[in-house]
């Protein structure tokens, strides 16, 4: 009819096949205005919105809530763009009949509200994204990423209760987990109804003030672990989030058809260090960390190196002529890469702080695709773990990562005397189809160079 709506799943990500609807905010019969919130999706990275398409009523749910592996196209439920005249089909009869009666299929009733941790982690979720289909369907507008979903708490584990206002199953799962008194929370939905974005709101207006949280978690117990674990200990199995569920795949995939192989290089960073205690900061954001030096060091040194920049397409090497550089950030929901464009031409003080808003944003779960997507290198930095050496397993289809370790002190040799001196260990894990020893050597000889003289990252 000519005033129907097909809602259909969006492709919300590069390669993403299909997610896991994990809510509907509406149920049958409810008005939606175009833009509103009526369904959450979740996929390999994040909680996002579903938005009506249009104005109307929705008339029908054909996916319910809970759907794994949907795929993308899908349509999951109908709008009508006016509310018909005389009651009819879906729209009216799931408003006014009991369940049971005509009208939305039983199967197809949404779920309640989630109200826990454990309930909003009970979906598990996959990719998501963008495409248009066709037949006429208008297209879902593209949703804006929300906090990520974490994993179920321990078996045991005592939640305090979330006060039961009027609220969407994000905006409570967040509130939850972010210890927060939903009381304490002015709803800007329908009928004061608590919405994701209020929940931020809050948050970042209370700056971690006690007033307006709860408790939220009472830790279980963990059982002692005997010297010789038997195959009936207590234990409790959590769930995978998707996101570590993807990262597990890419990982043992990487690992099985990537040669690896490692490279060390051993950096004196006394003048670095120097360096940076002296150094002004840059309008007020405070003076660049060595991650920061050792960011734009990296970068530099990939441009110098261009075959290191590099990505092993099957049938060729592809070697890029900019440096998109992907930074490890660990997360609640698990390990995320987000990208600093064209790092090579950026000045450090740029570079620092747009490393501080990625980092920001990845673990409050507000990263784009297009925040993460796409790199050419990565480096991972676990120095302030005290970790002294890392060989990371690449991300494919990059052809480098390189591992940063702690800044340590040392007996060191110069100018034929022992003196302490203070070093920094960088590893390199090549994929040899791509790039061989000697290339690889190259980049850890320009890095080095750039971290032992570090006026020139600052300059």
């Amino acid at each position: 009819m000519s005033d129907q709506v097909e809602v259909r799943l969006p492709e919300l990500a590069e390669a993403m096949t299909s997610a896991t609807l994990a809510a509907w905010l509406k149920k049958p019969g409810d008005p939606v205005t175009a833009g509103e919130p009526i369904a959450e999706v979740e996929t390999d990275k994040t909680t996002v919105e579903l938005e009506a398409p249009a104005d109307g009523v929705l008339a029908e749910i054909r996916v319910a809530a809970g759907a794994e592996a949907v795929a993308v196209g899908t349509v999951l439920a109908l709008l009508h763009q006016a509310p018909p005249a005389e009651p009819r089909g879906a729209a009216a009869g799931a408003a006014t009949a009991p369940p049971g009666a005509a009208g939305a299929p039983a199967a197809e009733a949404p779920e309640a509200p989630l109200s826990s941790v454990s309930d909003a982690a009970a979906a598990s979720p996959a990719w998501g994204s963008d495409t248009r289909d066709g037949g006429g369907a208008v297209p879902v507008r593209l949703p804006t990423s929300v906090a990520e979903s974490t994993e179920p708490l321990a078996q045991g584990s005592e939640i305090t209760p979330v006060p039961d206002v009027p609220a969407t199953p994000l905006a409570r799962r967040m509130a939850e987990l972010a210890g927060l008194d939903l009381g304490s929370v002015t709803g800007s939905g329908a009928g004061g109804r608590v919405m994701k974005v209020d929940v931020e709101r809050l948050l970042r207006s209370a700056g971690g003030n006690a007033a307006t949280r709860v408790p939220a978690v009472t830790p279980a117990s963990e059982p002692a672990v005997p010297p010789a674990p038997a195959p009936d200990l207590p234990h409790s199995d959590r769930p995978l989030t998707a996101m570590r569920r993807v990262t597990a795949q890419r990982m043992a995939e990487s690992k099985r058809s990537a040669p690896h192989f490692y490279l060390e290089v051993e950096c004196g960073v006394d003048a670095l260090l120097a360096l940076r205690d002296t150094a002004s900061p840059a309008d007020g954001a405070g003076a660049p960390t060595v991650n920061d030096v050792v960011v734009r060091a990296a970068a530099l040194a990939l441009r110098e190196v261009p075959l290191a920049n590099s990505a092993w397409t099957g049938d060729a090497v592809r070697v890029y002529d900019r440096v998109d550089l992907a930074v490890a950030v660990t997360t609640p929901g698990g390990l995320m890469t987000p990208v600093v464009r064209a790092a090579d031409a950026k000045p450090l003080a740029e570079i620092a702080a747009e490393l501080r808003r990625l980092a920001a944003d990845a673990r409050a779960g507000r990263l784009q695709p297009a925040d993460y997507q796409g790199g050419t290198c990565t480096v991972s930095n676990l120095g302030m773990y005290g970790v002294s050496s890392l060989y990371a397993i690449l991300n494919p289809p990059q052809s480098c990562i390189l591992g940063v370790g702690a800044v340590t002190e040392r007996p060191v040799v110069r100018n034929g005397a022992v003196a302490v001196g203070s070093t920094m260990a960088v590893t390199l894990s090549a994929d040899h189809r791509a790039i061989d020893g000697a290339t690889g050597a190259e980049l850890l000889r320009a890095l080095k160079a750039l971290l032992e003289d570090p006026q020139q990252v600052y300059g």
